[in-house]
C-alpha cells in the first residue's frame, strides 16, 4: 500500500518518497506534520494535541485505524522508546530538538477503501505555541492522509441462520432441526504491490429471536406436548493476503483482516444484519407442555493469514461474542434437558521475508449458556426474565420435573509470527537508531470463557420441581509463537477468565449433581538469533465452579469441581536480551477470583453458597515454565530474565449449609518454575 503525506520536509527530517511502495505505518515526524499545516519550519518548541477524523466508508460504524507516535515520555529511553496511540489528549512535542516520529496504522478497512474522495484527516485539536513562525497561538486546522489504492484487493461479507424471528404455537409435539453450515473466505494477492483482504462475518448462528431487551413482542417456540429444539451450528471463515516482490526497494505489503460478530458492512439494514457473532439458541422464548430437549452447540473455525517477501505482513482476527445459548427462556412442564456448547479455534498467522510480521488474535466473549442485563432507570433486569404461561412468568429455565444442564466453553487459538528479516532498517522501519527494525511480533487478547453465566441482578436463573444435575466441561487451548532470525520476537498472550459457572443461580426441588471439569494449556514462546526477544503468557481465573448459588432442597448432592492450567513461556536469543513472563491463577471452588461476581447480585447481601450438598470435592492444579536463555550480545544486550506468578485455591469465599452430614474435601498442587539461562540456548 502506498501511503504518504503530501510535503516538502525540513532539511533534518526522514524523507518521504511519495512514488515509492511503502508500508502499513509509514513514518513521518511531527515537525513535518508542522510544515505541512504552517509552511514553515518551527522557530522554539510547542506541541499539539491530534485527533484522527475520517467521513468513515459506508461501515457501519466507520473504523480507520489508529494514529501512534513514538512515545518520548519518561519511563521510556531512547534505546526503549514504544509506539502508543495517540489520543486528544497525548501533547505531540514539536520544533528544535524535540520532533518525534509518528505513523498511520491503517485498518484493512482503510487500506481497501481510502481514496481521495475519503481523505484520512489529523487534525489539531489546539496548540500551545512557543515563538511560533509565524505567531498562531491557538491554531486549529488539519491535514488529510492519503492511502492511494493499491495493487490487490478484496472485501466479502456473510452470514448464516437457521431461523429468524419464527414463531409456533402447535397443539401437539413441536420437533424443530437446524443444522447450520457457513464456509466464507476472501483472498488478494498482489506482485511488486500491496495486498489486503478484508471479511465481515456477521452472524453465523441457529435459532435467532427478538431481543427481548428491545421489544415486547418475544418469539416463541411453543407445544402442548413435547418440545424438541436441536440448533447444530459450524463455520469455517478465512481471509487471507499474499505479496512478492524482487525488485529493490519495492516493499509490498499483505494485510488480511478477518472480523466475526463486530460490524455491519456497506449499507447493510440492522436486521437480521446486527451483528452477533456465533450462536446456537439467542432470545428466544421455548415452551413446553410436556418434555423439553433444547440444544444449541457451535463450531467456528476462523484462519487469517499473510505473507509479504519484501514488506510488512499483518493479519488479524477479531471476534466479538460466541454462545451456545443466549438470553432466552425454556419452560417445560415436565422434564428438561439444556444443553449450551460453545467453541471456537482460532488461527492467525504472518510471516515476512524482509520487514516486519505482525499477528493479532482477539475474543470478546466464550460462552456456553448465559443471561446478559439491561439497565434502565437505575434498575438492572435480565434481558429475557422467562417464559409467560397464562399470567405466569417463570424463571428463564424452569423444569416441572428433573433439569439436566450440559455446558462448557471450547477455545483453541494459535497465533504465530515469523520474519526473516535482513538486519538493515527500511523506509517503513525509520532511520533513527532506537527504531527496533526487523520485527515479528505475535499478540493473542482471548478475553473470557464460561459455561455459565449472567451478568444481571439475581443472575443465571434454574429452577427444577426435581433434581438438578449440571455438568461443565471446559477447555482452553492456546499458543502464540514469535520467530524472528535478523530481528526481534515479541509474543504476548491472555485469558482473562475460563471459569465454569459465574452468577448462576440454580434450585432443586430435590436432590441433583454438579460435576465441572475446566482446563487451561497454554504456550508463548519467542525466539531469535540476532536481536532481543519476550514472551509474556497470561492464564487468570481457570476456575472450576466460580461465584454463583447452589440450593438442593431434598439434599444429598455431589459437588466436584476439578480445575487445571498447564503454561509454558519461553524467550530465547542467540545474540541479544531475553525476558519471559508467567502469570496464572487455579481454583476449584472459588467465589474471589479478581472479578465483582460477588457483588454483582447486590452488595453485601450476595453469598457464593451451596446447600443441601452431601459431598463436595475440589481440586485444583496449576502448573507453569518460565524459560528465557540468550548466548551473547553487546555490553547493552546481556540481559535475560525470567519470571512465574501463580496461584492455586481450592475452596475459596464459599458458604456451605445442610441438615445433614457434609464431606468436604479439597486437593491443591503448585508447580512453579522460573529458569534464566546465560551463555547457552540450552534449557
Amino acid at each position: 500500500m502506498l501511503f504518504y503525506i503530501a510535503i516538502q520536509p525540513p532539511a533534518e527530517a526522514v524523507s518521504v518518497t511519495p512514488n515509492q511502495s511503502q508500508s502499513i505505518g509509514q513514518l513521518f515526524t511531527s515537525d513535518q506534520l508542522y510544515y505541512k499545516l504552517f509552511g514553515e519550519q518551527p522557530e522554539g518548541k510547542a506541541s499539539l494535541n491530534l485527533s484522527l477524523k475520517s467521513e468513515g466508508f459506508g461501515f457501519n460504524p466507520p473504523e480507520n485505524g489508529r494514529l501512534e507516535w513514538l512515545n518520548a515520555d519518561s519511563p521510556y529511553t531512547a534505546a526503549d522508546r514504544k509506539w502508543d496511540e495517540v489520543s486528544p489528549d497525548t501533547d505531540i512535542p514539536i520544533g528544535v530538538g524535540d520532533k518525534v516520529f509518528l505513523r498511520f496504522i491503517p485498518t484493512a478497512e482503510a487500506s481497501q477503501l481510502a481514496s481521495n474522495a475519503h481523505p484520512l484527516t489529523v487534525a489539531v485539536a489546539k496548540s500551545e505555541s512557543v515563538n511560533y513562525a509565524p505567531d498562531t497561538e491557538g491554531f486549529t486546522g488539519s491535514v488529510d492522509l492519503q492511502i492511494p489504492n493499491g495493487a490487490a484487493y478484496s472485501y466479502a461479507t456473510g452470514q448464516a441462520i437457521g431461523l429468524n424471528e419464527v414463531n409456533a404455537d402447535i397443539g401437539g409435539n413441536l420437533t424443530v432441526q437446524v443444522p447450520v453450515r457457513a464456509g466464507i473466505s476472501v483472498s488478494s494477492a498482489g506482485v511488486t504491490d500491496n495486498a489486503v483482504a478484508l471479511l465481515d462475518a456477521t452472524n453465523i448462528g441457529g435459532v435467532l429471536g427478538v431481543n427481548p431487551a428491545n421489544t415486547d413482542n418475544d418469539t416463541t417456540l411453543k407445544s402442548a406436548a413435547n418440545l424438541q429444539v436441536l440448533a447444530d451450528v459450524s463455520g469455517q471463515v478465512s481471509a487471507s493476503a499474499h505479496t512478492s516482490a524482487d525488485i529493490e526497494d519495492a516493499y509490498a505489503d499483505a494485510d488480511a483482516h478477518t472480523r466475526f460478530g463486530l460490524k455491519n458492512p456497506p449499507g447493510a439494514a440492522d436486521d437480521p444484519n446486527k451483528p452477533e457473532g456465533g450462536f446456537g439458541i439467542l432470545n428466544m422464548d421455548l415452551v413446553a407442555g410436556a418434555d423439553a430437549n433444547v440444544r444449541g452447540t457451535t463450531a467456528i473455525q476462523l484462519d487469517t493469514s499473510s505473507d509479504s517477501t519484501s514488506g510488512r505482513a499483518r493479519a488479524t482476527t477479531d471476534v466479538g461474542d460466541v454462545a451456545g445459548v443466549g438470553d432466552s427462556a425454556v419452560q417445560a412442564a415436565a422434564d428438561l434437558n439444556l444443553t449450551g456448547i460453545a467453541g471456537i479455534g482460532l488461527h492467525t498467522a504472518a510471516d515476512s521475508k524482509m520487514g516486519s510480521a505482525e499477528a493479532f488474535t482477539s475474543l470478546d466473549n466464550l460462552r456456553g449458556i448465559f443471561s446478559d442485563a439491561t439497565t434502565s432507570g437505575g434498575t438492572t433486569t435480565l434481558n429475557n426474565p422467562g417464559a409467560t404461561v397464562g399470567s405466569k412468568v417463570f424463571d428463564p429455565y424452569s423444569a416441572g420435573g428433573d433439569l439436566a444442564i450440559n455446558t462448557g466453553a471450547k477455545l483453541t487459538a494459535l497465533t504465530e509470527a515469523s520474519v526473516v528479516g535482513d538486519g538493515v532498517g527500511d523506509h517503513f522501519q525509520g532511520a533513527a537508531e532506537y527504531l527496533k527494525g526487523d520485527e515479528a511480533t505475535a499478540i493473542a487478547d482471548l478475553g473470557k470463557a464460561y459455561g455459565l453465566m449472567s451478568n444481571a441482578t439475581g443472575g443465571l436463573q434454574m429452577e427444577a420441581s426435581g433434581r438438578v444435575d449440571l455438568n461443565i466441561n471446559s477447555q482452553a487451548n492456546f499458543t502464540t509463537l514469535a520467530d524472528a532470525v535478523a530481528g526481534h520476537a515479541t509474543a504476548i498472550s491472555e485469558l482473562l477468565s475460563n471459569n465454569g459457572a459465574v452468577n448462576a443461580n440454580l434450585m432443586a426441588g430435590d436432590s441433583g449433581s454438579i460435576n465441572s471439569n475446566v482446563d487451561t494449556i497454554f504456550k508463548t514462546i519467542a525466539n531469535t538469533i540476532n536481536g532481543d526477544t519476550t514472551a509474556k503468557g497470561t492464564a487468570m481465573n481457570t476456575v472450576g465452579i466460580g461465584a454463583s448459588e447452589f440450593t438442593f432442597t431434598g439434599l444429598g448432592a455431589l459437588v466436584n469441581a476439578d480445575a487445571n492450567t498447564n503454561g509454558l513461556v519461553r524467550a530465547v536469543s542467540t545474540l541479544g536480551k531475553a525476558s519471559s513472563e508467567l502469570n496464572s491463577s487455579t481454583g476449584g471452588i472459588v467465589a474471589n477470583t479478581g472479578e465483582t461476581w460477588k457483588t454483582i447480585n447486590g452488595a453485601p447481601d450476595f453469598k457464593a453458597s451451596m446447600s443441601g450438598a452431601e459431598q463436595i470435592n475440589a481440586i485444583a492444579n496449576n502448573t507453569g515454565f518460565a524459560q528465557a536463555a540468550a548466548v551473547a550480545g553487546s555490553s547493552g544486550h546481556n540481559g535475560v530474565s525470567a519470571t512465574a506468578n501463580q496461584a492455586s485455591i481450592g475452596v475459596d469465599g464459599y458458604h456451605f449449609s445442610t441438615s445433614e452430614s457434609l464431606n468436604l474435601s479439597s486437593v491443591n498442587n503448585v508447580d512453579s518454575t522460573a529458569q534464566a539461562v546465560f551463555g547457552t540456548t540450552s534449557l
